[in-house]
């Protein structure tokens, strides 16, 4: 009962939200239904801004996990890097926009740029930490019982982990996909948010709203399915 309750409450919270947005934009319910989107468009945006999002989220997660145990195993190393990853992590990835034009021209190397170094700079500071609360006893237990360097990182750290890890990959891909939208009007020719900027210079307000309420419904429905994976892996 209480579960129900605090989502129709979201729900309530949700619409007043939309509401507020509509009378601010002096739109009506009727015109926001009656917005003439083409769905195969839309389904377009929303595969392609999802792969840009994905695919770079994987790949510096990736990369995070690797790095972040090459600063925890070496401690020389953490002392050299970490200080310049976590100086390059506070800095918005916004701010990197006309360095991304001047170094890589209009298009999508830049926008995978400037996602890349949203996400990959606060995942190495992430799994640095990770891999710091692993309990010693499990690692002196598997150095007893012989086992190499990597195959404690194989058998060990990583299976002990996993939980961690899809939590981490969860909060990149929503970091993303809050910055994909930017990103996107960096000269590609598609994506939700090529298409809101679009929008914006046509005064397409209603289709604005129906594209942010997509945004919302997919990155709620990824969040929602990362969630049961990390729910699986812990029972």
């Amino acid at each position: 009962m209480k579960s129900i309750i605090r989502s129709s409450l979201s729900i309530l919270l949700l619409l007043l939200i939309l509401s507020a947005m509509l009378v601010s934009l002096k739109i009506t319910p009727s015109g926001l239904l009656h917005t003439k989107l083409e769905i195969r468009i839309v389904i377009s945006d929303i595969l392609i801004s999802f792969l840009r999002v994905t695919i770079i989220a994987i790949i510096a997660w990736l990369a995070a996990i690797f790095l972040g145990k090459l600063l925890h195993q070496l401690h020389w190393l953490k002392i050299m890097f970490l200080p310049a990853v976590n100086f390059i992590r506070h800095i918005s990835p916004f701010a990197w926009l006309p360095f991304a034009l001047i170094w890589f021209g209009l298009g999508e190397t830049p926008a995978a740029f400037i996602l890349f170094t949203a996400l990959f700079f606060p995942a190495i500071i992430m799994t640095t930490e990770m891999f710091e609360q692993i309990p010693v006893e499990y690692i002196e237990e598997a150095h007893i019982c012989g086992a190499s360097n990597w195959q404690k990182y194989i058998f060990v750290e990583l299976p002990l982990l996993k939980t961690e890890f899809i939590n981490l990959f969860r909060v990149l891909w929503g970091l993303g996909w809050t910055t994909v939208i930017a990103v996107e009007m960096l000269g590609v020719k598609n994506g939700l948010g090529f298409r809101l900027l679009d929008f914006r210079y046509l005064l397409q307000y209603e289709n604005m709203i129906v594209y942010l309420i997509i945004m919302g419904g997919v990155g709620i429905l990824v969040d929602y399915l990362l969630l049961r994976v990390i729910t699986y892996y812990k029972i």
